[in-house]
């Protein structure tokens, strides 16, 4: 609870700063702001898991005169927990990203950019207490009138803590549950637009620390589907986030491990409209 309170505390802060920088002006004028609403099914496979909910974002992005692209997003998950892995595991959630991306080169079909991201995931059904990662990159990307394929690689900050409730039953204390290092990362995307209604997506990304060992790996697949005649600029969208973790990082010896699970998956089909 003191993690929500903190990171609620983090947001209104920046809320206020911003609405104050701002002058007191409208907040569309910040930007582009969409909103979302949808179901969820967080699956735990190892343990056949499934925890249902309902799940509510929303984002803002804008571009710079000087071609900087700005976006920043907040994802809530009301969880409907009767699996009772974590046995005192509050049921919401929440996902957090801040990102800044900026192209310097083109050449026909290929571009040439960076982008810096900041995500955090918190308090899954997992027992993710709390992941951040914080990541400067290179992009490199083709993009032609049906296909868009990308490759990304960067280094940055990696921090995953483990919330303490089952390690606890498995010999753990927590001293052995947080893991902060330098990391790299290697990423590929593709997006295909099948017609003028629809975009399929797919990509996959995997973080090392600086010893070469892998820390965690993330598959992502989503179906966008327009659906102006509901109302305009709006998409319904099913996606699916996949995470893999290794558990290796965190072993004692002599004991299990710290998790009898080591990846979750997220499935959602949500509405998506601009405000």
């Amino acid at each position: 609870m003191k993690y929500l309170t903190r990171s609620l505390s983090a947001l209104l802060f920046l809320g206020l700063a911003g609405t104050a920088s701002a002058g007191w002006r409208d907040w569309r004028d910040w930007g582009d702001w969409k909103y979302w609403i949808g179901a969820h099914d967080f699956n735990v496979p190892d343990v056949d898991s499934h925890t249902y909910g309902l799940t509510v974002g929303a984002s803002v992005e804008k571009t710079t005169s000087a071609g900087r692209h700005l976006i920043g997003s907040m994802d809530l998950f009301a969880d409907r927990d009767k699996d009772d892995l974590d046995p005192d595991h509050i049921p919401i959630r929440w996902d957090v990203h801040l990102g800044a991306d900026q192209e310097f080169w083109k050449g026909g079909l290929a571009h040439l950019g960076w982008t810096a991201d900041f995500n955090t995931r918190m308090n899954t059904v997992s027992s993710i207490e709390r992941q951040m990662i914080a990541m400067p990159a290179l992009v490199g990307w083709l993009d032609g009138d049906h296909v868009r394929a990308s490759l990304k690689t960067g280094a940055g900050w990696f921090f995953l803590e483990i919330d303490d409730d089952v390690p606890k039953t498995r010999g753990y204390d927590r001293s052995d549950f947080r893991n902060s290092t330098l990391s790299y990362t290697g990423a590929a995307d593709i997006l295909i637009r099948a017609g003028s209604h629809c975009r399929i997506h797919g990509g996959a990304q995997e973080w090392w620390d600086d010893s070469g060992d892998w820390l965690q790996k993330q598959l992502q697949a989503s179906l966008h589907v327009d659906v102006d005649n509901w109302k305009k600029d709006s998409e319904v969208v099913l996606s699916v986030d996949a995470y893999e973790y290794n558990l290796e990082v965190y072993q004692r010896p002599g004991e299990p491990a710290i998790l009898p699970w080591d990846n979750d998956v997220l499935v959602r089909l949500t509405f998506r409209t601009h405000m």
